[in-house]
């Protein structure tokens, strides 16, 4: 029996899929940790521990030295066969210790990239990859003249978070000095790393977004799919909906790979997968971040829904050192869509039966329960529960998605 290591796991989909997808494949599954409380807290997050985890190795994963001491521990008793991250903030610590153990592995110094927002642009503009201008800035003083420089609306972007962490779109000066002081607030990130001294001033494209789901391998990225996307929460930008794959026309969809490929090979990206974020502007595509893992929020669930199989089984055969079979062609749509409800403790929930029960859906699930809390729309965490459906095409399950979804009415009352 293979044996694998999982340092971590995000919790919107990929993550549980690829240790699902583990157990599928017959492989012993170490589980690297530095607590499982976010997991037991998440729905199924307790079922995929139990049925799909063979060991838990307890230690802390944030920082590089203490995580490579309890892989090459957990090495020395019993080798293992691959090592690998499907979180966001454990994968460039995950890339090291990989490379240190001899086991394939993306390069760690373009994961380093791929995880920093400015050193991504930094990099894509060096190499001529289309960008939005954008200004790297220190101080406060110098995050005013940016936004002046970039234009007005501006965006204000920690370099080191995720899931639309402290990402503002900013219409005045004063709104810049406090997004930059709400980033500089916090020393560590949502994960306990130091925060990168760099805050990002950019540009706010004008444009529709979509992912692009790559698959890097031995010099060459080949494209998976592209996914559209549904952005939204005022100043903020919260993913509120995704459809797989995209509705987009042939020639739309081609440059937006063509970029994608462009800004992966750029950072140097050269093993496993990636999402990369793109919107497509008057003056065609211009990156907007590159994620060096799997799409979250469900993305890869739609993916194998429309393709009839598992992409995180692609992601594991490359840990694995094996062949990576091609992906067939679509056979249908999936789509999910994202429920809110006004700020304020819920006080009650409707219409989760009628939605369950309406044509082509799959899930349909709310989160917050009666005496929940509701926080403002500001991050995808946000969010309060989803509606997944499939049909023939993208369009009609993104279509009975939204129509499920409009029948869910959570209740809420301020405090």
């Amino acid at each position: 029996m293979k044996r694998i290591g999982f340092v971590e796991s995000n919790r919107a989909g990929s993550g549980f899929a690829a240790l699902r997808a583990a157990r599928a494949l017959g492989l012993h599954v170490t589980f690297f940790s530095s607590g499982l409380e976010r997991y037991h807290a998440t729905p199924g997050g307790t079922e995929v521990l139990e049925s799909c985890v063979d060991e838990v190795v307890s230690c802390p994963t944030h920082e590089l030295e203490p995580l490579l001491a309890a892989v090459k521990a957990t090495d020395a008793r019993q080798p293992l066969d691959a090592l690998l991250s499907v979180a966001e903030y454990e994968v460039v610590q995950t890339a090291e210790a990989a490379r240190q153990l001899g086991l394939p592995g993306p390069d760690p110094a373009a994961v380093r990239i791929a995880r920093n927002k400015a050193a991504q642009r930094r990099r894509w503009a060096e190499l001529g990859v289309p960008v939005p201008e954008f200004r790297v800035v220190t101080s406060v003083a110098a995050a005013v003249r940016a936004g002046h420089d970039v234009g007005w609306p501006c965006v204000v972007k920690a370099v080191d978070e995720t899931s639309g962490a402290h990402v503002v779109r900013c219409t005045t000066p004063e709104e810049v000095v406090a997004a930059f002081a709400a980033v500089r607030a916090e020393p560590v990130n949502r994960r306990g790393q130091a925060r990168a001294a760099e805050v990002l001033v950019e540009e706010c494209l004008v444009g529709f977004e979509v992912s692009v789901e790559v698959l890097a391998e031995a010099g060459r990225v080949r494209v998976l799919g592209v996914t559209d996307k549904i952005v939204g929460g005022g100043h903020r930008f919260v993913e509120l909906g995704h459809s797989f794959p995209t509705a987009l026309p042939d020639d739309v969809r081609r440059e937006l790979e063509a970029a994608a490929v462009a800004a992966t090979t750029a950072v140097g990206f050269d093993l496993g997968l990636a999402h990369v974020e793109v919107k497509y502007t008057v003056a065609g595509p211009k990156l907007v971040e590159l994620n060096p893992r799997p799409g979250g929020a469900r993305i890869t669930e739609l993916m194998d829904r429309s393709f009839g199989r598992s992409t995180m089984e692609l992601l594991l055969r490359q840990a694995l050192g094996e062949p990576v079979p091609h992906l067939p062609a679509p056979i249908g749509g999936a789509a999910i869509r994202y429920l809110t409800a006004e700020p304020g403790v819920v006080v009650g929930v409707s219409g989760l039966d009628i939605a369950a029960a309406a044509p082509g859906v799959c899930e349909a699930v709310v989160s917050a329960g009666p005496g929940a809390r509701v926080e403002p729309l500001r991050v995808n965490e946000d969010r309060i529960g989803h509606v997944l459906a499939t049909a023939d095409g993208p369009y009609l399950a993104g279509r009975l998605a939204e129509a499920a979804a409009q029948q869910i009415v959570v209740t809420t009352r301020r405090d």
